[in-house]
């Protein structure tokens, strides 16, 4: 009931499901696509099963891109109401880092003269540079019409960028039929000089085999990280690797040992750094930038999801946080005529209460509270 069409320099490297009902997903130029479609036949239970089982496919891969026809209605996309079919949609791609794409109000589905807005396309937020989303007014031989769109990398030519194109492959998932495709899909252009020839061996490798992560020293270091402890974090790394590699009995224990002072050597300063970085940046007070905000918002920051926009679900979820209930009439007490008698012994002093609280343990919470019956 899906598939992907691929025309173009850039063959499917992967298929990574085919066999689940109601979407494919492909890897193509590494951009994971799927392509959807959910009849209108279907129940709300069996609908919920399939977007459960779409979004167990792609979490944790990027970038990705979500098309098809979902038959299912929600004022984000432009629809009057939001459906059942919406909200469930809604909340299984909340567990991916995905943008809405669609834009305007013009209607994807046509026939009989009715009009609505069922056809969706979701990508993550890397992708959405330059989209220019639409839907064409081509004649398309079908009640549905064509999207067009297109996707895209930022790409800000810095030091992080440079890097990516430096990468070398996983030659272990070479596939040579992947390969020898995309040479041949780029067989119209002549090779005219070596740029030429590199470029095509570059995109028909990157085809082929994916690429190997970037190296870890792309990573910003700690706000309390400094020079000193670069050089300490290598003589402890190098003291690892030797101990690691020692054969004899004799010879481990003493590079272990070494190792052991070599690690403390680390630890002490790494430690002392820290709290004297963490002291510096209360002291001064930049609430709004700097080391400290960027810090804490990092640990405060939650799971990147949608705002909520549906004034029908919002009020459902006002109303479940904040219930509105019945005044209660309270039972009169059994004992209710005799404090009128014994009003005048209901007094506590305050001598009485600081008896009572020097006999509580020293920082325990109380566990043993006295009362005074008035009977």
């Amino acid at each position: 009931m899906a598939a992907i069409h691929v025309m173009g320099n850039f063959p499917i490297q992967e298929v990574l499901e085919s066999s689940c009902e109601g979407f494919v997903i492909a890897k193509i130029n590494g951009i994971f696509v799927c392509s959807c479609y959910a009849p209108p036949r279907w129940t709300v239970e069996r609908f919920s099963h399939i977007m459960d089982q779409l979004t167990d496919k792609l979490i944790g891969r990027r970038p990705v891109v979500i098309a098809g026809d979902f038959n299912a209605w929600a004022v984000e996309w432009g629809s009057r109401v939001t459906n059942t079919r919406g909200y469930v949609l809604q909340e299984a791609l909340a567990k991916l880092d995905v943008r809405l794409c669609n834009e305007g109000s013009v209607s994807t589905f046509r026939r009989d003269g009715r009009e609505s807005i069922i056809d969706i396309t979701f990508c993550s937020p890397s992708l959405t540079t330059n989209m220019d989303w639409k839907v064409s007014e081509d004649y398309t031989h079908s009640d549905h019409q064509a999207i067009r769109y297109r996707i895209g990398q930022r790409n800000n030519g810095g030091t992080r960028g440079r890097m990516t194109s430096e990468r070398k492959w996983k030659t272990k998932a070479f596939n040579k039929d992947l390969f020898v495709e995309a040479l041949r899909s780029d067989s119209g252009t002549e090779i005219v000089n070596a740029v030429e020839l590199t470029r095509k061996m570059v995109t028909a490798c990157d085809a082929a085999m994916p690429r190997k992560l970037e190296p870890r020293s792309n990573r910003r270091p700690a706000y309390w990280w400094n020079e000193g402890l670069s050089t300490l974090r290598a003589a402890c790394l190098r003291a690892r690797r030797r101990a690691q590699r020692a054969r004899t009995e004799l010879e481990k224990e003493e590079r272990n040992a070494a190792f052991r002072v070599a690690r403390t050597a680390l630890k002490r300063p790494s430690k002392l750094a820290s709290q004297t970085a963490t002291r510096s940046c209360v002291e001064k007070q930049t609430p709004t930038h700097g080391d400290a905000y960027r810090v804490m918002m990092a640990k405060m920051k939650g799971p990147s999801t949608p705002a909520e926009k549906c004034p029908i679900k919002l009020k459902e979820i006002v109303e479940g946080l904040f219930p509105q209930h019945d005044p209660t009439t309270w039972p009169p007490i059994p004992y209710g005529e005799e404090e009128e008698t014994n009003a005048g012994y209901q007094q506590v002093s305050n001598e009485e209460l600081a008896e009572a609280a020097k006999r509580l343990p020293a920082k325990k919470a109380p566990v043993r509270m006295e009362y005074r019956t008035w009977r």
